[in-house]
């Protein structure tokens, strides 16, 4: 399972570094790549439904057959209870508002910051899920949201207007012949006796 997460992260921050090279260097329209991102994906999903259809997956599969995906029986499903197909037309919609607010940010800003701003949508997702009673509570997830607050305020570089605030201490006596001779590229061994 963890494995195939750190899988899934990887390929996330590959696609999001070519989406960002392919957005500056042709000049796309955020909705345009979405709408070629989504005609790619439904083409490759469309045909590998049909292997899916017939690979057995034992105790892993959900579905009455016991293979990987049934989607006849999915269509079958949609077709006769139309709140699922409304549950699937505004996930479909969301998605791509979602995608092409995403590409959006890249093209304007970079892929970096639509990645930070990515885990921040964990943060909302999480609340929300909290106060619904969805999820149950456990400590140790606010340690992991303060580490990635405090990632993303260094990243977008809120701390620098509260370094400012804090005192400076006085310069020590030889501290600017140091660094000086430091930039320079000289070096003295530590100890040295001096």
């Amino acid at each position: 399972g963890d494995l195939l997460i750190i899988m899934a992260q990887v390929i996330v921050a590959i696609q999001m570094v070519l989406e960002e090279k392919f957005v500056y260097k042709h000049d796309v329209h955020p909705l345009r790549a979405v709408g070629t991102e989504g005609f790619f994906g439904f083409v490759i999903l469309a045909l590998l439904l049909v292997p899916m259809y017939y690979i057995p997956a034992g105790s892993f599969s959900g579905n009455p057959r016991g293979t990987l995906e049934d989607a006849l029986d999915a269509f079958c499903q949609i077709g006769r209870r139309p709140l699922i197909a409304l549950a699937l037309l505004g996930n479909i919609s969301s998605i791509a508002f979602f995608n092409f607010a995403g590409i959006s940010v890249t093209k304007e800003i970079s892929a970096t910051t639509r990645m930070v701003l990515d885990s921040l949508r964990t943060l909302v997702i999480w609340a929300v899920s909290l106060a619904l009673g969805w999820e149950t509570f456990h400590g140790l997830e606010i340690l992991g949201f303060g580490v990635l607050l405090a990632g993303a305020a260094l990243y977008n570089g809120l701390h620098r207007p509260l370094l400012a605030l804090l005192p400076r201490r006085a310069a020590q006596p030889g501290g600017a012949a140091e660094r000086e001779a430091l930039l320079r590229g000289e070096s003295a061994a530590i100890n040295s006796g001096d």
